[in-house]
């Protein structure tokens, strides 16, 4: 084996599993040598109920395995065991199981016990930030960051279900905005490709000592090309501290002005169907994102006027719209991240955007889409849904369409919009009372 060329060994290593490559290495020292850049894969994933920063810290002090970072995800995803074991139970009770519905669950339960027992003996993350810190700091070849609460951490089948349902999820916003900061202060020193969030606390951009760290993140965040945002709004925000907050997010906003995609979301937590209101005028003033391609808007209530002029300022790069989103909606409920005007209609909307933006390839709304005035004959309110994943792959109808309430799809307002013709006829969604949301 040591005879052989590098190259032959390389294609050798590619096609060995990880305790395989562990293996292989301990063959001869010229294996183990050129085995080096098959121990680590590129992406590292950190969950709370491992010792993973210390497995990242190693990692990063090591002076050959550093370089093979090159994204990062921090899961801090937790269950509502109460929700949890109640799910669980009724989602396994109806299923075809080959062992005995019993011993399935309490396998799965005895797991998760044992895993939060060595969670707890752990320090919490935000105590670590110094080594997180250094950590982020040696990886060279960091470029993609994803910070997630709504995946599942345990490597168990039966909870891959429940995380998709939002009641058995558990929510800590102070404790979030803790870890937060401490990623934040960390990817000062690095330069990210991409950034993605999901149910990041609005409020971490109101208090000063909350926004230092972003701010502090400028230089680092002008690197980015894609940035994920789904933010969740507290229940309460008063006038003032809406504005500063709101204040806060568009510096971040802005200091990402090299961004080919951007993903903008809002799904309250504690009221899922709540749309948060938002002017691009007060978040952005006149910014404008020079190579934008890919834009998304969820669930957020803004103006028409307010909206097209923001769209028609990116006219000259906007190649893919999206307009709404499955929200915080379950897998067999209707979509609830759609987009509300509280001025002006979609109709008159989409109208004006007809030849107005030059470059666009694909537009797509999905979700309850309401706009025009309610006491007026104008009202419109339509429920889209999802003929295209995130990434633009065509969903089959089963995937699409829930099978009992009255939904459309945005093929005929694509087409509209792209080719010109007459406006297409919309079938009015049944009122929101009726969509058991």
């Amino acid at each position: 084996m040591d005879f052989l060329p590098v190259e032959l060994i390389r294609l050798i290593f590619e096609c060995c599993d990880a305790p395989t490559t562990r293996a292989l290495r301990l063959v001869s020292g010229r294996l183990a040598d050129v085995g080096y850049d098959y121990l680590l894969a590129p992406h590292f994933t950190s969950v709370e109920w491992k010792d993973d920063i210390k497995r990242l810290h190693n990692i990063a002090t090591h002076d050959r395995l550093r370089h093979d970072i090159k994204s990062i995800t921090f899961n801090f995803s937790k269950f509502d065991e109460y929700h949890a074991r109640h799910a669980s139970f009724f989602q396994h009770w109806n299923a075809e199981a080959e062992e005995p519905l019993s011993i399935a669950l309490q396998d799965a339960w005895v797991a998760y016990y044992k895993m939060e027992e060595t969670s707890r003996s752990l320090p919490a993350f935000h105590q670590r930030s110094t080594m997180v810190e250094e950590s982020v700091k040696r990886l060279s070849n960091l470029k993609e960051l994803e910070i997630t609460y709504t995946k599942c951490p345990y490597d168990i089948e039966v909870f891959q279900e429940l995380y998709r349902a939002r009641n058995c999820m558990k929510r800590d916003r102070t404790l979030a905005c803790k870890n937060m900061n401490a990623i934040v202060s960390a990817i000062r020193h690095v330069r990210l490709s991409s950034l993605s969030i999901d149910q990041l606390p609005l409020e971490i951009f109101r208090l000063a000592d909350d926004r230092r760290h972003w701010f502090d993140c400028a230089r680092s965040f002008a690197s980015l090309s894609k940035l994920v945002l789904t933010l969740d709004p507290p229940s309460k925000l008063l006038p003032t501290a809406r504005f500063r907050t709101i204040n806060g997010l568009g510096h971040v906003l802005q200091f990402s002005p090299n961004l080919t995609h951007l993903s903008l979301g809002f799904q309250p937590f504690h009221a899922p169907t709540e749309k948060f209101s938002l002017s691009f005028h007060e978040l952005l003033r006149d910014f404008t994102y020079e190579k934008l391609t890919d834009l998304k808007l969820e669930g957020i209530s803004c103006a028409e006027d307010d909206l097209r002029v923001f769209l028609v300022r990116h006219a000259k790069t906007l190649e893919r719209l999206r307009i709404g989103g499955p929200g915080l909606a379950l897998p067999n409920e209707l979509s609830i991240g759609g987009v509300h005007l509280h001025e002006g209609t979609f109709k008159s909307l989409i109208t004006s955007l007809k030849g107005k933006l030059p470059r666009l390839q694909r537009f797509h709304m999905e979700g309850d889409i309401e706009g025009g005035e309610i006491t007026t004959n104008s009202r419109e309110l339509y429920m889209f849904h999802a003929v295209a994943d995130d990434n633009w792959a065509d969903l089959g109808p089963a995937q699409g369409r829930p099978p009992w309430p009255k939904t459309i799809d945005c093929l005929g307002l694509e087409r509209y919009l792209l080719h010109g013709g007459e406006y297409p006829k919309l079938a009015a969604a049944s009122p929101r009372s009726s969509w058991n949301i």
